[in-house]
């Protein structure tokens, strides 16, 4: 079965293709925005060229351009050449109810027997404004212009002047991280997004430095939940897991955070282990969903905060 890494290249190199209509194999702007060489790029296009019939490729001095002639087949054609990918075209159904109807394709009634989906996998964005508002975030990422965001979220706040940098999906929500100059990079959900607006027909090209501008994808290809803080240097928490969950944290196990790092087998069954954070509710609700198996062994000030939050919610303050 093909990664989810490279199903997720292949879908991306799809909808490339059906905005551009054709990709150069030695482009390396591409390249890089899927995270490979032209190399990888090449092969992943000849892959798509040799399941579908409405992409060719054609021969341009040292260098394959791939054309989509047609769109309407492409992922029917994939299905037919790739039948355990039915769960995966379904869930995608699940987050635009009218995709497959665009392309005429049907789940077969015997993949439907054998998936259950108790959980929607992607938020969806029912109305027509949460619609338009992921359409203007997409377009603004693309073509790096200023937003004005009107944004809800206990408070209302509008962030002036925002710059989109990617639209992720997290925590089975859809957030777009911005940079608010006031502020820095914030992770807003879309779902609270009220209304967005391009503030200023200017791209932000030009006035932000490419350093600068380096330091904030860095930061979005390690940082760990919607809580994490760009400015804010990180900590380390050290837990102790008890003998009942410590298979869980395990060094062969998921892990539940990027920056975890397994420390110890205690003789008692339990694990220690140790996470990064930024802010303490970075790493609270974690700790708080795995009690009372989950201890702090440090910092301190993490477990008072900790001590706190279980006073107030019990009336002992």
């Amino acid at each position: 079965m093909a990664s989810t890494k490279k199903i997720q290249s292949i879908f991306k190199l799809m909808e490339i293709l059906v905005e551009k209509k054709t990709i150069k194999a030695s482009d390396e702007k591409i390249a890089t925005e899927m995270g490979y060489c032209t190399k990888t790029l090449d092969r992943h296009l000849k892959e798509l060229e040799h399941v579908s019939s409405n992409i060719i490729r054609v021969k341009k001095g040292y260098s394959n351009i791939y054309e989509l002639i047609e769109v309407s087949s492409i992922f029917e054609k994939i299905m037919k050449k790739n039948d355990n990918l039915h769960w995966l075209f379904e869930l995608v159904e699940r987050f635009d109810r009218g995709f497959l109807k665009d392309i005429n394709y049907k789940t077969p009634q015997q993949e439907k027997d054998i998936f259950l989906y108790k959980n929607f996998l992607f938020e969806e964005l029912q109305s027509e404004r949460q619609k338009e508002i992921f359409s203007i975030l997409k377009e603004a990422i693309k073509t790096e212009q200023y937003l004005d965001i009107d944004y809800v979220y206990n408070e209302q706040r509008v962030h002036k002047k925002a710059i989109a940098l990617k639209l992720i999906f997290m925590e089975y929500h859809w957030y777009v991280a911005i940079v608010d100059k006031e502020i820095g990079i914030r992770f807003l959900r879309v779902f609270f997004i009220q209304k967005v607006k391009q503030s200023l027909k200017t791209s932000h090209l030009d006035a932000i430095s490419n350093n600068e501008m380096n330091s904030y994808h860095e930061f979005l290809k390690t940082f760990q939940n919607p809580m994490s803080r760009y400015d804010k240097l990180p900590q380390v928490v050290t837990l102790k897991a008890s003998p009942k969950v410590a298979k869980y944290f395990k060094p062969h196990m998921k892990r539940h955070f990027s920056s975890e790092k397994f420390i110890e087998n205690c003789v008692d069954g339990s694990v220690i282990f140790s996470v990064e954070y930024s802010q303490s509710i970075e790493i609270l609700p974690f700790i708080k969903k795995w009690l009372p198996d989950l201890k702090i062994l440090s910092p301190q000030s993490l477990e008072e905060k900790l001590r706190m939050d279980l006073k107030t919610y019990l009336g002992d303050t």
